[in-house]
């Protein structure tokens, strides 16, 4: 029993048909017209920004990058079967069928979860509860929608298998957000920067929790993510919060701080140039 827990976590599955894709592209489609028709473009812009990290980390790394001695040679971090045929590397004519899986898994999801992992940072500051409301309640449904038109519209039955192979992940998710979270302890738990805030800590916290919890659940009430609920609740505390800490400081820190030194250049250029 022990031995089945321990390999479940070990092993990150989605099953999945093909249309979740096409589905899933169109409400994606319609998350961005609603963030472009009230101006959200930091939210997109981040969603973009971290989809590329994303892709690059899973489809392209992981792909490419042995599992480890625990698993047959020929045994990659990142596996697919689409259609019962498992994806060959290098991937010759499979490489827009799996692209499709890639987008919806990476790009797609960074630009649902990241977008409003923005939005919710900007809410710490100006506590818009209208705003958190209407955008958390369209993230969450649009994410339970998704599968769930997937089996009720038979658009494309092929069945699309992903396993993630997290032997050698979970150290590093592991130390991931404990050094993330002493971080961000340092930062606004302390008054070493001017910044004592403990209450960001908290927050920062509960929004990655809630974002991974709004991914996760209907992956498993959909059969999607057949893992069980110990998985649920390790990939809720796991998932965004390996790297909230950090994108929270890229947001409060970071990137004021590269804003004031661009328009600081920008303007000494300009008394150059006169």
């Amino acid at each position: 029993m022990l031995h089945n827990l321990f390999e479940s976590f070990n092993q990150a599955i989605r099953d999945f048909e093909y249309d979740y894709i096409f589905i899933d592209s169109i409400f994606l489609t319609i998350w961005i017209a609603i963030m472009i028709k009230y101006k959200k473009w930091n939210p997109l812009k981040f969603g973009i920004f971290t989809g590329f990290i994303l892709y690059f980390i899973d489809c392209i790394v992981w792909f490419n990058l042995p599992a480890g001695p625990n698993y047959p040679a020929g045994t990659y971090i990142r596996e697919y079967w689409i259609g019962g045929i498992y994806m060959p590397r290098p991937l010759g004519d499979y490489f827009w069928v799996k692209f499709g899986a890639d987008f919806m898994m990476t790009f797609s999801y960074a630009m649902f979860a990241f977008g409003w992992l923005w939005i919710m940072f900007e809410n710490f500051f100006k506590r818009n509860v209208k705003e958190i409301i209407i955008v958390t309640s369209l993230f969450f449904t649009f994410w339970m929608l998704i599968p769930l038109s997937s089996l009720l519209i038979p658009l494309n039955d092929t069945q699309v298998k992903s396993i993630r192979y997290m032997d050698t992940q979970m150290i590093a998710w592991s130390i991931n957000l404990l050094v993330g979270y002493l971080f961000l302890s340092l930062i606004y738990g302390t008054k070493k920067f001017g910044s004592r805030k403990p209450k960001t800590i908290l927050y920062v916290f509960i929004v990655g929790c809630i974002g991974a919890f709004f991914m996760e659940l209907p992956l498993l009430i959909f059969g999607i993510r057949p893992t069980g609920i110990l998985f649920l609740l390790y990939n809720v505390l796991f998932m965004l919060n390996q790297g909230a800490p950090y994108l929270y400081v890229i947001y409060d820190k970071i990137l004021p701080w590269l804003f004031v030194k661009i328009k600081k250049s920008s303007h000494e250029e300009i008394k150059i140039t006169i």
